[in-house]
């Protein structure tokens, strides 16, 4: 039970650097610079790779 709070309180942490990723890039879009996008498609690829991650491990080990 202990872990699964950890794991929640690791995944709020994780979930508000998404947002000022997020909001950092949108940012740098708006003000004309390329760079927000690349920052925009890391973003996506930590979380999607992170969700796919975190699914494998509800699951079980392959």
């Amino acid at each position: 039970m202990e872990q699964r709070a950890t794991v929640k309180r690791y995944l709020q942490f994780a979930a508000v650097f998404v947002f000022a990723g997020i909001l950092l890039s949108a940012f740098l879009i708006a003000s004309g610079n390329s760079r927000g996008w690349g920052l925009l498609v890391l973003i996506g690829c930590i979380s999607i790779t992170s969700y796919f991650f975190i699914q494998r491990g509800k699951n079980g080990p392959a």
